[in-house]
């Protein structure tokens, strides 16, 4: 388990619909345990519109980036804490660097949709 979807900062970046959860939330404990010694993201993939990786280091940091279907392509940098059983992260040049907690809900045993509230941002794998 290396790779958690971080979606949500590349979800901002994709156009996304609401959808409805249809898998289990992963609960603080399962987060914590999944990032506890740092882990590398796949972000989105093939018909996401955007594909990328994010390290997530122990300490809290995270650097990674995506490409965007379009060729534009983003760099993402910031911190991030599981917090009341989701996924927190600020980012630096996303969401106006304000914080946003994300649930995470698993799809198979190392891929998860990431939502914020009811909008699904994105997938992330490990």
């Amino acid at each position: 388990m290396h790779k958690i979807m971080l979606a949500p900062l590349l979800l901002t970046l994709a156009a996304s619909t609401g959808f409805a959860q249809s898998g289990t939330p992963m609960t603080g404990e399962e987060l914590s345990a999944l990032t506890a010694n740092g882990i590398t993201l796949t972000l989105g993939g093939d018909g996401m519109g955007y594909k990328g990786e994010l390290a997530l280091a122990a300490d809290g940091t995270a650097k990674g980036g995506a490409k965007m279907d379009n060729g534009n392509e983003l760099s993402i940098s910031g911190t991030w804490a599981i917090k009341d059983g989701k996924f927190c992260r600020t980012w630096a040049d996303l969401d106006g660097g304000k914080e946003v907690c994300e649930t995470w809900v698993k799809t198979s045993d190392n891929s998860v949709e990431i939502y914020n509230g009811d909008q699904m941002l994105g997938v992330n794998s490990w």
